[in-house]
């Protein structure tokens, strides 16, 4: 499942859980890293708010970092790169990973899965919804606004406003274009290469039989 944590044998050497809570959710504790995590993170810094390590990751190498006043709690994970800033809040099962960044306070919640794609404002994403970037065509889903997605969103797509994505649907961009929607509108980006024409390239020779090769039944 996507959504199913890797097992983890390694000693936590990223960051601590300090005795500062949250002022609204007691429960919640900021982090500090104890060794450079990026070139913004460095040893010593805090971060925002956890309710225990399995909400962040802290394998060797993973950059992945919660700041400001940022919350990852109950069985959420943020791993891989994926960063959480501003008020942004991941919780519930839901799973952040791949470079995924959320600011503001946007909110991913229930069984959600968040690979690669950047939320702001107050975007949000519930059930069990997915918002995919595409390996492909590297097209990044970006949500901002009051949109919700309670289905399926991937590739270079852009949900303002108070666009929706039902439980279901699914919003797909495998194109190089971008797809933009803003509430109940729709338009398209045309990526300018599109406009260019190429000559056709030379398919690769087909082997023909030889003659007197057939087997005979």
């Amino acid at each position: 499942m996507l959504h199913k944590k890797e097992m983890r044998t390694t000693s936590n050497q990223k960051y601590e859980i300090t005795e500062i809570s949250h002022e609204k959710y007691p429960f919640l504790h900021r982090i500090r890293a104890l060794r450079d995590v990026s070139a913004e993170v460095r040893a010593g810094d805090l971060g925002g708010f956890v309710e225990s390590e399995s909400n962040l990751s802290f394998e060797p190498d993973d950059t992945a970092w919660i700041f400001d006043d940022a919350i990852a709690c109950n069985d959420a994970y943020v791993d891989k790169g994926a960063i959480l800033r501003g008020e942004a809040v991941v919780c519930d099962n839901a799973y952040i990973s791949m470079g995924a960044v959320l600011s503001g306070h946007a909110r991913v919640e229930d069984n959600a899965y968040i690979r690669g794609a950047v939320l702001s404002a107050s975007a949000r994403a519930s059930g069990f919804s997915m918002i995919l970037n595409d390996k492909d065509t590297m097209g990044v889903p970006i949500l901002s606004g009051h949109c919700a997605v309670y289905g399926k969103v991937s590739g270079d797509v852009r949900l303002t406003g108070s666009a929706l994505v039902i439980s279901g649907e699914e919003i797909r961009n495998d194109t190089l274009d971008t797809l933009v929607i803003s509430g109940k509108n729709r338009s398209v980006i045309r990526d300018s290469s599109r406009d260019e024409l190429a000559p056709q390239q030379p398919s690769p020779p087909t082997p023909q039989k030889q003659k007197g090769c057939e087997m005979s039944r």
